[in-house]
């Protein structure tokens, strides 16, 4: 699966230097199997955000922009990544960037491992929830956590409705800046480390990726993955 998003990762026009940060041994000889570049981390880091930093204070060369690529996403194709990167050619340019997709089904909308977010019409995260956001209340007189009921006569349907892949572009100066940073109470309610950086008031800028992520959480989610790719080739 690694060697995968590696292979997708590398074929990115934009990825100047891929490197896999890993605190397994087992990782690191994979690596070396394919011809990747890895380096062992420490084992307690708590987000992949902080794993990400420690590479870069490690390595001797200046990145402006650090993306961390989750390794459990091997649906992730090379202009994903591009169009990633290229939202810091913008003016102003953003502090954080991430990767976001149309949310296709209730079930995922009512799933807590299914991160969604809101955005503003500026393309800025506003907030990333594991519950259903934004509430759709239509004409309930009668308001439940499960919604999909009033969903049926929204103008629309599902649409607007985003998943966030766990994708994150950084400068290299926010990066460094944030992991110093404790975790915030947010994050600690939702379990989501971008919300650290919200709640400091750093902007994240989000970027329709334009591809369906199966994030690989279980031995279930390896099959449909598997099964996805057999049929792509």
């Amino acid at each position: 699966m690694i060697e995968q998003v590696w292979l997708r990762a590398s074929a990115a026009e934009k990825v100047d230097r891929l490197i896999i940060a890993t605190d397994d041994s087992r990782v690191l000889d994979a690596a070396a199997g394919f011809g990747a570049e890895a380096m062992m981390t420490s084992p307690d880091h708590a987000t992949g955000t902080d794993r990400v930093a420690e590479v870069v204070r490690n390595v001797d060369e200046d990145f402006r922009i650090v993306v961390n690529i989750q390794g459990d996403e091997p649906l992730l194709t090379p202009s994903a990544l591009d169009r990633l990167i290229s939202a810091f050619d913008r003016s102003p340019t953003p502090q954080m960037a991430t990767l976001a997709e149309p949310i296709r089904s209730s079930e995922e909308l009512f799933d807590p491992n299914v991160v969604k977010l809101v955005a503003a019409r500026d393309g800025r995260a506003l907030y990333f929830s594991r519950s259903a956001i934004p509430y759709h209340r239509g004409n309930a007189k009668r308001l439940q956590a499960d919604f999909g009921a009033q969903l049926v006569d929204r103008t629309g349907g599902l649409s607007e409705y985003r998943k966030h892949q766990g994708i994150y572009a950084y400068t290299a100066e926010t990066l460094l800046a944030l992991t110093g940073l404790s975790p915030s109470p947010l994050e600690l309610d939702e379990g989501l480390e971008q919300l650290r950086a919200l709640q400091a008031g750093y902007s994240i800028h989000v970027v329709d990726s334009g591809f369906h992520s199966l994030s690989v959480d279980e031995p279930a989610d390896l099959e449909r993955v598997a099964r996805v790719l057999t049929e792509a080739n």
